[in-house]
């Protein structure tokens, strides 16, 4: 009795534990995750802006891109998205956790192109080949 307990709970734990590595990128929620992880991308543009030092400067920079990021995403844009994504990554002052948030938007967003180009859709296909473009240079 005891053994056949254990045995249930462990095919549970493996089934759960499976069924969340198998789960697709889902591009709302990493695009919500990417909100999270660059606050003031996704916040509105102050009215006045100010001033800025050095190192506040290169963070502005890697925003705005993911501010491009999330308003292609918005639009189903989503070579453009990942295109200024991979920019980001490289930007100097990017933390380990938004670089994973980038990754993870980007792999979404690549997901669900290749998702629409298999069931034969030609714009996605289009967007893929552009992206592709972009890192062979």
């Amino acid at each position: 009795m005891k053994a056949s307990r254990q045995l249930i709970l462990l095919s549970g734990v493996l089934s759960l534990a499976l069924g969340a590595c198998s789960k697709k990128p889902d591009v709302k929620a990493s695009v919500s995750e990417l909100e999270k992880a660059f606050p003031t991308a996704a916040a509105p543009a102050p009215v006045q802006p100010q001033p800025a030092a050095p190192t506040a400067v290169t963070q502005a920079d890697a925003n705005d891109l993911v501010k491009s990021a999330l308003t292609a995403a918005r639009a189903n844009d989503y070579a453009s998205g990942v295109i200024a994504l991979q920019a980001v990554q490289v930007k100097p002052g990017v933390t380990a956790d938004q670089v994973m948030a980038v990754q993870r938007a980007k792999q979404a967003m690549v997901a669900e192109l290749q998702r629409r180009a298999v069931n034969g859709d030609q714009q996605a296909l289009a967007q893929l080949k552009a992206i592709e473009r972009t890192r062979s240079q």
